[in-house]
């Protein structure tokens, strides 16, 4: 490896769009010092380059690196990666999630890069998914282990299933929480009664209604298919109660004509993009989470920082962040009847929600903090530079 004058660190992610992998992944480029190291973020095919802005990174696009399997785009995207990967002869190569995890960490071996970290953000195999896709993916995870020298887990749910799963060796792995912003929800915590009354109605919402909140991605995989099934069920029975989605997705039709045909598009609202999910969240009584996989998700560490109680199906991460019966109540995934009786118990227990609400507040510190993210990565790669004599 030839001595530069800084430190160059490839970040590989195939989406770079709003999600939380991506944040997580712009977050560490971004605090990266410039002055000694020279960050390039190497994305694929869908991606936003106005989201890098003001991260003082060098922006590179694979055109064959898609999210879907593609036998050729993927064959395409692993030689463009290594080609890249000669050239810029990167000290640090860090992958993110699933696709550009297996590529860019197969592509980092065959150029013998010094140092290989790979950013775990969710498991690429999971219950909801065929035997054989598990099978598949849980080989070429444990094969790209062998590419890896550290990987980073947002959390120590997901660690423990990798390890339960033979993927890798406790000392293979780190937990750096990603981290965020959270100013703006506990300032939203502290909103009044009638605010959040304001709230409701600016959002065009009855105001004393109960509204019960999903903020996520439009995609199928978050699940609400499910909470539409369940409010099949409860609407009737509660006619005080609304649901209301915030997020976009390439699911979002789909979605609308399940509510249409549910004839619930008077309870259940789409909110669309939020640049206002402090205030969105503050204003629920109830947050709702579906997901079928996650890492660690951050909708739930930011529903404990305003301050309001969780019902949630089991993924990655949740119990990390949903104490069961403490803050909240967790449940087997798709089991829309135990969330549907723990929610009629939130609409007739108002004091539990406030004191679930609180404990909630209580669990968010600073972990959570982007600089600590920020930190623990930095000091994570001066002791693997360190250790292979480049520092």
């Amino acid at each position: 490896m030839p001595s530069f004058r800084k430190i160059r660190v490839g970040h590989v992610i195939t989406r770079f769009h709003g999600a939380g992998g991506a944040k997580n992944t712009l977050m560490t480029c971004a605090g990266l010092d410039k002055s000694r190291f020279e960050v390039d973020l190497i994305v694929g095919a869908s991606a936003d380059p106005w989201r890098a802005e003001g991260a003082d990174v060098n922006w590179i696009q694979i055109p064959d690196l898609v999210r879907q399997v593609h036998p050729l785009k993927d064959v395409r995207a692993a030689r463009s990666l290594k080609r890249l990967f000669g050239q810029r002869q990167y000290h640090i190569i860090h992958t993110h999630l699933g696709k550009a995890g297996i590529l860019g960490r197969w592509a980092a071996a065959q150029v013998k890069a010094p140092i290989t970290i790979h950013g775990l953000h969710g498991a690429t195999f999971n219950p909801t998914q065929s035997a054989l896709s598990n099978a598949v993916y849980l080989a070429l995870e444990k094969k790209a282990m062998t590419w890896t020298d550290k990987v980073i887990s947002v959390g120590e749910d997901l660690m423990q299933r990798y390890l339960e799963a033979g993927v890798g060796l406790p000392e293979d792995y780190v937990v750096i929480h990603s981290g965020m912003d959270l100013s703006a929800f506990r300032r939203a915590a502290a909103m009044s009664r009638e605010q959040r009354q304001a709230k409701r109605r600016q959002l065009g919402l009855p105001a004393d209604a109960f509204i019960a909140g999903y903020i996520a991605a439009l995609e199928w995989r978050k699940g609400h298919h499910y909470l539409i099934q369940m409010m099949q069920t409860l609407a009737p029975r509660h006619p005080d109660l609304h649901v209301v989605f915030a997020g976009e997705g390439f699911s979002a039709e789909r979605l609308k004509k399940l509510v249409a045909d549910a004839g619930l598009t008077h309870r259940i609202h789409f909110l669309g993009y939020r640049n206002d999910v402090p205030e969105i969240m503050a204003m629920l009584d109830v947050k709702l989470f579906a997901s079928e996989r996650e890492g660690l998700p951050q909708v739930l560490v930011q529903a404990d920082a305003v301050g309001v109680p969780v019902l949630a199906f089991e993924a990655e991460g949740v119990r990390e962040m949903v104490h069961d019966g403490v803050n909240g109540f967790v449940f087997p995934h798709g089991d829309t009847k135990a969330m549907a009786a723990a929610l009629t118990r939130m609409i007739e227990e108002p004091r539990l929600r406030q004191e679930m609400g609180a404990k909630g507040r209580a669990l968010v510190d600073d972990r959570w903090d982007i600089a600590t993210m920020q930190r623990k990565t930095k000091e994570l790669y001066d002791k693997l530079l360190q250790k292979r004599g480049l520092l």
